[in-house]
């Protein structure tokens, strides 16, 4: 009997089992605690504001146009109600707004929460409690994808240990958006294709073409993963049209004509896609520090301790390179993918590599290559990494079972280490994240709450102009940690209106490009300061004494 058969037909021990429950329940504590803590940061507004049922639209018309006609000051309170249900909107205006606002964005996820808010509070925590109920789910998926390509359920047992501490799972389960669910609908959809090429019925197929379209209608990326697995079927069978592979077509068709009414709405609705997406195109000037990033970034779905991110920098802007600090973590990376490529080649079967490399290494290395080719930082977004993170964990999770259990004694000794080693660190980035006010994949949110706590601390007012609807976004965000007294002003085509002048410091977000803090800088009594350049946040104080 080999080593695979082996692990294959080894049964968890009881010590195992005892620990990986006591770490799932901290993965649960660190998952249900503290949901509202966090700053509600930009993306997680969009998630309000479509669960309201208002659209983009209505907000910028009834902000710029009934305000602004007023030329008054509207209390920032009164953009509470744009992240809140309204009672007399619908699922369906759940869906209108996607459509008309969000396209790129599918569904599924965003009536969900809308359902899940009507029950359990559109407030912040009730609105993450429902991804933090949809991370449960990773553990049931990743142990059967498990049970799918190793046949072993001590390796299932190993993952759920793993996915329970790890930061990765921990962020996105207090992340009010769809990457949670999407995870698990990697894992299933994945486990669903291999339990149909092993059982090649009809119901089997018809569950991964199920799992395959619920991928969809959670996140586009989806397309890339079926890709993978449409490669993986078609070495697997020799690049000849056998039943399975005939099979897997008439799945994936099935998946698509389930998926084409959203589908349509991508190709009538494009030209607001792209443009909802053009931060994307942003270029990093050195492809050696995008892959820099690329690899830092792998490092953080074991151990996360909070460094600053590296939008700011990508962005060009003046703070310190964090490849400072993330060499290390990006040359420990690199390691890490050569020794689980070796590792796979030398200990795994053709077809089980073949998969884990498919699954993560087509998206992952399909958006690093667009990137360096074209343009752009699509790669370094963590979010949608996703698939790549995934395949990275699972093969950790096989090396770690394979040496605990089947290896020699010093291996043995190596190995228990190392995974101790592992299971603190994630253990020590859940503390991290437990006592943290924001993450540094919450774009800004440190800035966002320093930004509302200098407004707030003195008599002053924010400018909301219409020319950007980031700019509006970011106002939004602002408005959840405003005090009532904090006023709003409308701005419309870079028009200043006259501000009181008991107002002072004047607030206002604006890109650096634009032409409404040129407009402010060429009155000299006023001096104008950009205080957070992420954000494009200026401070105005006006009569000021050069």
């Amino acid at each position: 009997m080999d080593k695979l058969q082996l692990l294959a037909k080894s049964k968890p021990p009881t010590w195992l089992k005892i620990l990986v429950i006591n770490l799932i329940g901290l993965g649960i504590f660190f998952r249900f605690t503290h949901l509202g803590q966090k700053v509600y940061w930009y993306d997680e507004i969009a998630t309000s504001l479509a669960i309201s049922g208002h659209t983009l639209a209505e907000v910028k018309q009834e902000v710029f146009s009934n305000w602004g006609n007023n030329q008054g000051v509207i209390p920032a309170i009164a953009l509470d109600k744009y992240q809140h249900i309204n009672p007399d909107r619908s699922v369906a205006d759940t869906v209108r707004y996607l459509i008309t606002s969000d396209p790129q964005h599918p569904p599924l996820y965003y009536v969900m929460v809308r359902l899940w808010a009507q029950v359990f509070g559109d407030f912040p925590a009730g609105v993450r409690s429902l991804s933090a109920v949809i991370s449960l789910l990773i553990f049931p998926s990743v142990y059967w994808l498990c049970l799918e390509l190793f046949e072993s359920p001590l390796v299932g047992w190993v993952a759920m240990a793993v996915m329970g501490v790890s930061p990765l799972q921990v962020f996105f389960a207090q992340d009010a958006r769809e990457y949670g669910l999407w995870m698990v609908m990697i894992l299933v959809s994945s486990a669903a294709l291999l339990r149909a090429i092993r059982r090649e019925s009809f119901f089997t197929w018809a569950v991964y073409a199920l799992t395959l379209a619920l991928g969809f209608y959670t996140h586009l990326l989806t397309a890339m993963v079926a890709i993978a697995h449409g490669i993986y079927v078609l070495i697997r069978q020799q690049f000849r049209f056998h039943k399975t592979l005939r099979n897997y077509l008439l799945s994936s068709i099935a998946a698509c004509l389930i998926f084409l009414p959203w589908l349509m709405v991508l190709i009538t609705k494009a030209d607001i896609a792209t443009n909802l997406l053009s931060w994307i195109t942003f270029k990093i000037d050195s492809p050696f520090d995008l892959i820099g990033i690329w690899l830092s970034r792998i490092s953080r779905i074991f151990f996360d301790f909070n460094l600053a991110s590296d939008d700011a920098w990508v962005k060009n802007l003046p703070v310190e390179s964090p490849l400072f600090y993330s060499i290390p973590t990006a040359i420990a990376s690199l390691f890490l993918i050569i020794y689980i490529i070796i590792f796979l080649s030398n200990h795994l079967s053709t077809n089980t590599s073949l998969f884990i490399a498919l699954l993560g290494g087509f998206p992952g290395l399909t958006l690093l290559l667009y990137d360096l080719i074209f343009g752009g930082i699509r790669s370094i977004y963590f979010r949608y990494q996703l698939p790549l993170y995934l395949s990275i964990q699972i093969a950790v999770v096989y090396i770690l079972a394979f040496y605990l259990f089947l290896g020699k004694n010093w291996q043995k000794n190596l190995w228990q280490i190392m995974a101790m080693g592992l299971l603190i660190s994630g253990l020590v980035s859940d503390v991290r994240f437990f006592q943290a006010e924001s993450w540094w994949s919450q774009i800004g949110g440190n800035n966002l709450l320093a930004m509302s706590q200098l407004i707030n601390q003195s008599n002053s007012i924010l400018l909301v102009s219409n020319k950007n609807d980031y700019n509006l976004g970011v106002i939004l965000t602002l408005s959840h940690n405003l005090k009532p007294k904090v006023g709003l002003i409308t701005i419309q085509n870079d028009q200043l209106p006259t501000i009181p002048q008991y107002y002072n410091p004047i607030f206002f977000v604006d890109d650096l490009e634009n032409s409404l803090a040129h407009q402010l800088q060429k009155d000299k009594t006023n001096c104008l300061k950009l205080v957070y350049p992420l954000e494009g946040f200026w401070q105005l104080d006006k009569n000021h004494k050069m």
